[in-house]
């Protein structure tokens, strides 16, 4: 009897471990799977790592191990399938989102290893400034660029992401791990009334004045001057799309866009933006197409910018044309970060592409995949733009995913973006990452236009001066903390 009753309360002891390990994987897995990728519920980012965190702190290493992980690669991995149909092979972004769960389960394993060697305030700092500083070395060096970075989960969460405007999209990032890792390690020391406080105050006095900054930025008057802007995208399948190169094609294409740009035009649009590739062609031998996008702008009086696949004698651009109300082409700006694997055969441009009018401020132009990039973005806030026009693409599922970076930069820089895509959205947003119109363009079937008035601010901003001071400080922070850590367990270890 004695041991069937000992053999019981360990199956019972087994199924609740099971239990607790399922729930917090599932729980923090959906959270983090519907608020990241291709969804966008924010709050629940700042909720999602939180049943993971208590986990941390309260079961065995091995389990720990196995949720952090399990939890990671499920709850990124929205972001994965979105990208499944493209041109990007799927197994390059299950790896990248291994690896991130590798690091991630890092620095949980520290973060608890900490906490139970020492029992200390600080450590949910550990974590934040560690998380923080792997997504900027990451941002650094990957052909991504800042394309996996959690921060862009808050994009209509306006009073927190001001931030970004001093410290880029990072100090969304330590914010988002910060008050989540704050919060369990504050339930963790519950028993110390003391400890708990301190634990929990320092990272929620963080966010109050964060959101203060926020809402007062948010509430500076913008006193520059105005702009009507129209956009156009044809709903256009996937075989119309690769035939784009073909003459007769072209011709229609362009035909098709020109009465978008009437339309535009007659509803009071001063400058007009098309979206990425709307055309490729030659200009040896095809630059009458080329002719009559500028005969439009001329027609309707209107600036217009249009992407265009352009050869070059040899070479080979994706490119951005501007054309004045003159019809004269005032500028033309080629693609800095070329998407790998479709774009290989493409001239990467080096130079930055800005107009200055003599009433409404600097202008300047970036091209889809540039937006993922700390710069051409943060160059064009340097040297004070006020608005970036940007041409695009996209693949469907990833509308907002993509459109929500292009929101993020402006807010860094502080200047309006107006970004059109191919197969996407067609947003407008203000330098405070408000939403002036947005519309899909993602239909094969019908055309979707957009028009809008935004107020221009000045341009420039702390973070495009200072550049990526805050990630230096996480990194400084994270190995700071790390040794606080050894030094202080050496001098006095916790006997628990």
């Amino acid at each position: 009897m004695g041991d069937n009753k000992g053999r019981n309360n360990i199956d019972k002891e087994n199924i609740k471990r099971c239990l607790c390990f399922t729930i917090t994987v599932m729980i923090s897995s959906i959270a983090y799977y519907f608020s990241t990728g291709i969804y966008n519920c924010s709050l629940l980012t700042w909720l999602a790592p939180i049943p993971l965190f208590i986990y941390t702190l309260e079961a065995a290493m091995v389990p720990v191990v196995f949720a952090s992980i399990i939890t990671y690669i499920i709850g990124f991995s929205s972001g994965v399938f979105a990208y499944s149909n493209t041109v990007i092979p799927i197994w390059i972004l299950a790896f990248g989102n291994i690896i991130n769960a590798i690091i991630f389960t890092i620095l949980i394993v520290l973060f608890r290893y900490m906490v139970f060697k020492k029992k200390h305030w600080a450590w949910s700092f550990v974590f934040a400034s560690g998380w923080t500083a792997f997504e900027f070395i990451t941002s650094l060096h990957s052909s991504a660029g800042t394309f996996d970075s959690i921060a862009y989960t808050q994009v209509f969460n306006l009073p927190v992401i001001q931030i970004a405007s001093i410290t880029g999209i990072l100090g969304v990032t330590f914010l988002l791990m910060l008050i989540p890792a704050g919060l369990a390690l504050s339930w963790h020391y519950r028993n110390n009334s003391k400890l708990c406080l301190k634990t929990i105050i320092i990272p929620i006095s963080i966010l109050i004045l964060t959101m203060i900054f926020g809402l007062y930025r948010l509430n500076v008057p913008v006193q520059g001057p105005s702009v009507k802007i129209g956009m156009a995208s044809l709903g256009m399948s996937l075989e119309e799309l690769r035939s784009r190169g073909q003459e007769e094609e072209t011709e229609k294409i362009i035909s098709r866009y020109i009465h978008c740009i009437d339309l535009l035009s007659r509803s009071g649009a001063e400058v007009i933006l098309l979206p990425e590739k709307i055309i490729t062609l030659n200009l040896n031998n095809q630059s009458k197409f080329l002719q009559l996008l500028a005969d439009a702008a001329h027609k309707y009086q209107i600036t217009l910018i249009a992407g265009l696949s352009v050869q070059e004698e040899l070479n080979l651009y994706n490119s951005a044309y501007l054309f004045l109300p003159s019809g004269e082409i005032a500028l033309k700006y080629d693609k800095q970060h070329l998407l790998p694997f479709s774009e290989g055969s493409y001239i990467p441009g080096q130079e930055f592409s800005i107009i200055t009018s003599e009433n409404k401020g600097m202008w300047g132009i970036a091209i889809c995949k540039d937006m993922d990039f700390e710069e051409p973005s943060r160059g064009y806030s340097q040297r004070g733009i006020n608005l970036l026009f940007v041409p695009a693409f996209d693949f469907k599922a990833d509308d907002l995913l993509h459109a929500r970076i292009a929101i993020m930069r402006g807010i860094e820089g502080n200047y309006a973006v107006a970004r059109a895509a191919q197969w996407g959205l067609l947003s407008l947003s203000s330098n405070k990452g408000e939403i002036i119109n947005i519309v899909s363009s993602n239909n094969e079937k019908n055309d979707a236009i957009l028009i809008g008035t935004i107020q221009l601010d000045q341009g420039k901003s702390i973070y495009s001066n200072l550049g990526n001071w805050f990630g230096y400080f996480t990194e400084g922070l994270f190995i700071l903390l790390t040794l606080f850590f050894f030094i202080l367990n050496k001098i006095k270890p916790d006997n628990d």
